[in-house]
């Protein structure tokens, strides 16, 4: 591609960029995560962090660092109040330490979420935690507390719980992930916001819902994650099925080889399945994750891609001269339904999901190269990372304890289907943790109605059944009692009523 067409279509990007910056408040580079802008204590600083559903903590820089030119600095602040405790936290990759204030937090770009006082830890000591160039100082937790950054006494309070404390029930939200802006670059964008109403759907897509099985970080219940092999089609089908508006639903192109829920999915739970957009990659165990590869890798050598065996399985990436658009295979997520414990359904991913454009940079300015990396993993603990948002809204109704996917009106063209019918109970085929009973706001007053007229209806029957032992009884007493003593009775009817 010529150099002034590359920097035309740069500055094209950025332009629509400035003009969704109103509705899309995420923005990021590839494997670099999303970032929001806070801002935090009195008067107001300004810092980026890295959206996280897979840690409860807000942590942030608070000295300066090789790595980052922002920090929260708290002398500052004239609303900061040190508690004194320090705090350790460990992610899969990096780990910090960090002293605990709290102050006045605010995000500007979402209405819902009003300017509360919540901890903060305050990093002083990080090991391969903050990445240069990713644009963030700090990270937003948004899981429960129970995974918080803890101290030798305390666990830090997250700020959704500070939020739901503020506004007195417990706050949902959503994440819309849209991935680049175009082929040619690698600036991500998207959308986190602080939901009203739950049920009220803006895209008018169907959305699916899993439960979470339990409140630590959002655990769901993963079925499977396997590759879709298409079926021979015309080339005109091909494109039909990539034309059709997002709102419509799309028949799959492609046919199942095995059965969707087998035994793996005993493999994917063993430790935890969880939807997790700080994690860049897809992440599966390590027999799953050579399986999959390994029908990827096949299907690639096929259709003459040539790949080295570096990219499939040591994590290096694949260069070419043009942007590519790759003839692969979709990719199939198999979770569990929500309602039905013998139904799920899946939702399918292009090739472009797992063949992530990492780089695109100049050489000799004539040509460009653009730089892919694989965007599935192994690892210990299944993982939806945000690749596996993209395309997608992800709805986290903490309220219900339940997490909706419905397809977006950005980024790839992800598909949903379902609900799809098993042949036995799921939970119990792949030792899937009961989720615990939640009640909606609407649910509890209907609840609570209930309880009180039991509560009457049983106070009632017990009355009638005693009021003759009770009035023989009082009779007899009154009976017993000096007449002089008048104001005792009166007293004693008094207690009585």
């Amino acid at each position: 591609m010529p150099f002034k067409l590359v920097i035309h279509s740069l500055l094209l990007v950025s332009s629509v960029t400035l003009c969704l910056a109103e509705e899309y408040n995420l923005f990021g580079f590839a494997g670099l995560g999303y970032a929001i802008e806070i801002h935090l204590g009195h008067p107001p600083q300004k810092l980026h962090v890295l959206l996280d559903t897979g840690s409860s903590t807000l942590a942030v820089a608070s000295v300066a660092r090789n790595d980052i030119t922002t920090y929260f600095d708290v002398r500052n602040s004239t609303s900061a109040y040190d508690i004194g405790d320090e705090v350790f936290a460990k992610y899969t990759e990096g780990d910090w330490s960090a002293k605990v204030v709290t102050d006045y937090v605010s995000i500007p770009s979402v209405p819902l979420a009003p300017e509360v006082r919540a901890d903060i830890a305050l990093i002083t000591n990080a090991h391969d935690f903050f990445m240069n160039g990713s644009g963030w100082q700090g990270i937003l937790g948004l899981a429960y507390p129970a995974i918080g950054a803890r101290g030798t006494d305390n666990t830090v309070t997250p700020w959704l719980k500070s939020l739901d404390e503020k506004a007195g029930r417990t706050m949902s939200f959503s994440v819309k992930l849209c991935g680049p802006t175009s082929p040619v670059v690698t600036t991500h964008y998207g959308q986190f916001e602080i939901l009203d109403d739950v049920s009220k759907n803006k895209n008018h897509n169907r959305t699916f819902y899993t439960n979470i099985l339990r409140e630590r970080w959002f655990e769901i219940g993963l079925l499977s994650i396997r590759v879709l092999h298409s079926k021979k089609s015309s080339p005109k089908d091909a494109m039909a099925s990539v034309i059709l508006p997002f709102n419509e639903t799309i028949k799959s192109n492609y046919e199942i080889i095995d059965g969707p829920i087998g035994k793996e999915c005993k493999l994917l739970n063993a430790q935890k399945s969880i939807v997790d957009c700080g994690t860049t990659n897809i992440r599966v165990p390590g027999d799953i994750y050579n399986k999959i590869v390994g029908e990827i890798e096949e299907a690639a050598k096929n259709a003459n891609i040539l790949i080295l065996n570096e990219f499939w399985y040591h994590g290096e990436t694949a260069c070419w001269p043009e942007p590519r658009h790759f003839s692969l295979p979709w990719l199939a997520v198999d979770i569990l339904d929500a309602d039905n414990d013998q139904q799920y359904f899946t939702v399918e991913y292009p090739p472009e999901i797992y063949m992530r454009l990492m780089s695109s940079h100049s050489g000799d300015g004539t040509m460009s190269e653009y730089c892919y990396k694989l965007g599935i993993e192994p690892g210990d603990t299944a993982v939806l990372g945000a690749v596996a948002f993209e395309g997608l809204q992800v709805i986290f109704n903490k309220e219900a304890g339940k997490i909706g996917f419905q397809t977006s009106n950005c980024g790839p063209q992800t598909r949903i289907t379902g609900p799809h019918n098993a042949s036995q109970p799921l939970s119990k085929l792949c030792n899937l943790a009961t989720p615990k009973k939640h009640y909606t706001a609407v649910e509890t007053k209907i609840a609570q109605w209930a309880l009180a007229v039991a509560l009457t209806v049983s106070m009632g029957l017990m009355f009638y059944l005693l009021a003759p032992r009770v009035r023989s009884s009082l009779v007899k007493s009154l009976r017993r009692m000096p007449t002089q003593i008048s104001l005792s009775r009166t007293a004693l009817v008094e207690e009585v009523a």
